[in-house]
């Protein structure tokens, strides 16, 4: 369908190329409510982009639903290369589905941006020989999101004595992060400790920390039931340190399971508080007023960014026909400033530049406070 609905004359809007969006995102799934966001993000961008009347193509958009699910992706990523009205996609919404259907839109060369799906092996689909791949990751990988963390326990928080609790329910994912904290600070320490897949219980791994006199607690999983589980333990045996995840542990599960024992929880993040952004207040409150809510959902300032980006890039491809592999390059060598920050990709590997896209988050009064981004933050 076509985003918008100004009235202009026929002839002028005959004469206006029109350039189909496809957004694929998990609509019915465990991921809904983050894909809805993505979906009204991407829409009001699109609506916004068509009222112009500067304008020098319409934008139409089509949404597919993969339900989380790699099969569904794989599927609505067929879909979408063989409709030859596309000239690039926006999502999928997770790791799981980004990657199933990377392969399709890599060997098409349709752009695929997602600012929602952080595994490394999605950098994979980026060839440093041939950095004109289409898949765009739009956010920091999970492998930057030790920075922040480090920044926040050497200079926000300072720690000499760092407790890493690696959660064996995520081992690789899990070991990544520790990976990136394993450095201790200067004349201090870093312990690290594995609790097993098949146990709740954080109490051993909170006592090894106390005994190890840990300034601050790290849990590298990424489930927000356990993560919990690790806040309650931290909270019962009198920690008074700095504890810490990532954004996979800040949820809404997380906050409930937790209670009280989520306060002070430090996360680095790669997505953002609109309404804490100065750039991002005229969106704020268009986002609020089209769609009669009070606040802007998580993924839907990202969702917006990555169409304004497109938008910017299609309006110098021409009126002709927009030629997919044309669009990935340009792409790949665009900068664009978004309403959360900018974005560019590094020469010659074509990855996304992550420190921009870094930030901090902490629970204040049950919560989660955008602290902004990780070099620039205070606590």
């Amino acid at each position: 369908w076509l985003a918008g609905s100004g009235k202009e004359p026929s002839s002028t809007a005959a004469s206006r190329p029109r350039r189909t969006v496809a957004v694929q995102a998990d609509l019915s799934g465990s991921g809904k409510e983050l894909g809805t966001s993505v979906v009204h993000g991407v829409r009001l961008a699109a609506e916004q982009h068509n009222a112009r009347t500067d304008r020098r193509f319409d934008l139409a958009l089509t949404v597919l639903d993969d339900g989380g699910d790699a099969g569904r992706a794989d599927e609505a990523a067929r879909r979408l290369v063989a409709d030859g009205r596309v000239c690039a996609v926006i999502g999928p919404t997770s790791d799981a589905t980004a990657l199933a259907a990377r392969d399709r839109y890599k060997k098409a060369l349709l752009p695929m941006m997602t600012a929602w799906a952080g595994s490394d092996a999605l950098y994979a689909a980026v060839d440093t020989e041939n950095p004109t791949s289409s898949v765009f990751q739009l956010r920091p990988s999970d492998s930057a999101m030790g920075a922040p963390l480090a920044r926040c326990l050497t200079s926000l928080r300072p720690a000499r004595r760092v407790f890493l609790v690696e959660d064996q329910a995520a081992p690789d994912y899990s070991w990544l992060i520790a990976h990136n904290l394993v450095n201790p600070p200067p004349h201090g320490t870093v312990t690290r400790h594995q609790v097993a897949t098949g146990t709740g219980d954080f109490g051993p791994a909170v006592a090894a920390a106390l005994a190890a006199h840990a300034q601050a607690v790290v849990y590298c999983g990424e489930s927000p039931r356990r993560a919990a589980a690790c806040a309650r333990a931290l909270q019962a045996a009198g920690f008074t340190g700095t504890p810490a995840a990532t954004e996979a542990v800040l949820t809404p599960e997380f906050l409930r399971a937790a209670g009280t024992a989520a306060e002070g929880w430090v996360f680095s993040a790669t997505f953002v508080d609109p309404a804490r952004l100065t750039t991002a207040a005229g969106f704020v409150r268009s986002f609020k007023k089209r769609y009669g809510v009070r606040s802007v959902d998580r993924g839907a300032a990202e969702a917006y960014d990555a169409l304004g980006l497109l938008a910017q890039v299609l309006a110098t491809t021409g009126t002709g026909p927009a030629d997919r592999g044309t669009l990935t390059h340009r792409l790949r060598t665009a900068s664009y400033r978004g309403i959360t920050r900018t974005y560019a990709f590094r020469a010659p590997t074509g990855e996304v530049e992550e420190e921009p896209g870094l930030f901090l988050w902490r629970v204040e009064h049950g919560t989660p406070l955008f602290l902004g981004q990780y070099q620039q933050a205070k606590l």
